[in-house]
């Protein structure tokens, strides 16, 4: 029998250096070349690659108020396509956004005027080992390191070195929020690497309950992108794994491992191990959900995991009449419980992220798309009739 060595892994020490995704694809091929094809990967590419520019700069739009051949860096290529030019060897944003959803050029209101050096808005979250005070960094698009951590230490060490491997929510949310660094200088959370406490870097945007803003309705529902993070914290599946430690009162049983399948980010991800009681850290968070590694809007997992045939797995009986629609409508979870609320290029066509039903009587006082209302289904009833309907299909003490 041969020699079993226990060789215990050390964290990642505080002077590690970020080394580039490509040092990464030896060792880790799948996962590369799954990320390599991603949309993070392209989140901040060279303007001259082939086939990165989707903008239209042959467009007759008379506000355009540069040319092609000064774009160095684009940002994006999905929804929308942004552009960096360079100045005295500084980036500089130029001064318009190509919308994908509708095929035209925008500039008027366009956000990035008001904070117009990427440096202070843009690169914290558009490329990898960021210097800040001398504006240089390892890689473009977010690559491996951004959320595993500086990988230095795991090279060196051939694998021993230990990287951010927990399906922690924060790696996501340093990028997928909105707000400022104490000091109110950058738009992202400067010195943050995945493993830490994102509070302790960053001081995030917040909904103002009762009031509109251009960033959320007064529901405190997102009414603008990148605000995934900060609606998922603050609802269930965030603590899923703290309502089973501390908020259980033994209704349903003694709190076994069984339970973290559908409690504990990391027993829903493991392998043929899974996890005990002590051993779990995170709740449900975004890795679960997203296939992060790849093409972010296929689902890992769906709702139907955990929720089998309805929202209450442990009161099944609850579940009658919980979806109002036939199944010939062939209404999802999503559908109803994250509604997209969210505008790109003056469209509601992203969801929010704090599961939950919106009510048509939130349209009628905040304009925000309810779940009746959703996408194609219901947009043209009145909201009144909806709400008239939605009362008499979940009478008090049945609406979801």
């Amino acid at each position: 029998m041969g020699l079993v060595v226990f060789v215990k892994l050390r964290p990642i020490p505080d002077d590690a250096a970020y080394v580039g995704s490509d040092r990464c694809s030896s060792c880790h091929p799948q996962a590369y070349s799954a990320w390599k094809d991603s949309l993070h990967a392209k989140m901040m590419r060279a303007a001259a690659g082939e086939g990165v520019v989707v903008a239209d700069f042959d467009s007759d739009d008379a506000g355009l108020g540069f040319h092609r051949d000064e774009a160095v860096w684009a940002i994006g290529s999905k929804w929308e396509q942004q552009f960096m030019g360079q100045e005295a060897g500084r980036e500089t944003l130029l001064p318009g956004s190509w919308w994908r959803p509708t095929g035209r050029w925008d500039f008027t209101g366009w956000d990035g005027w008001q904070v117009p050096v990427p440096i202070k808005r843009c690169h914290g979250c558009h490329t990898v080992g960021l210097d800040v005070e001398s504006e240089e960094f390892v890689e473009a698009s977010i690559g491996c390191e951004s959320c595993h951590g500086p990988g230095e230490w795991h090279v060196t060490t051939f694998g021993l070195g230990r990287i951010l491997f927990q399906p922690d929510a924060q790696a996501c949310g340093q990028c997928h929020t909105r707000g400022k660094t104490p000091s109110g200088e950058f738009f992202f959370p400067v010195g943050y690497r995945p493993g830490a406490t994102l509070d302790d870097y960053f001081e995030f945007a917040s909904a103002s309950p009762g009031q509109n803003s251009t960033t959320w309705w007064g529901n405190g529902r997102a009414r603008k992108r990148h605000q995934e993070y900060n609606a998922w914290r603050g609802e269930g599946h965030a603590h899923s794994l703290q309502s089973l430690r501390e908020g259980y009162d033994g209704r349903y049983g003694e709190v076994e491992d069984a339970c973290l399948g559908c409690h504990a980010a990391e027993a829903v991800l493991s392998g043929s191990r899974k996890p005990g009681i002590s051993e779990v850290s995170e709740g449900i968070t975004c890795s679960v959900c997203h296939n992060v590694h790849g093409d972010l809007a296929e689902l890992r997992m769906g709702c139907e995991a955990c929720h089998v045939e309805g929202a209450f797995y442990h009161t099944p009986e609850r579940n009658a009449g919980h979806v109002a629609c036939p199944a010939s409508a062939g209404v999802g979870c999503v559908g109803c419980h994250m509604p997209s609320t969210v505008q790109v290029a003056g469209e509601f066509l992203l969801h929010d992220h704090a599961a939950g039903v919106v009510r048509p009587s939130d349209t009628l006082e905040w304009g925000t798309p309810s779940s009746c209302g959703n996408g194609g289904c219901h947009r043209s009833v009145d909201p009144e009739l909806m709400q008239r309907r939605f009362d008499a299909h979940y009478p008090s003490g049945r609406a979801p």
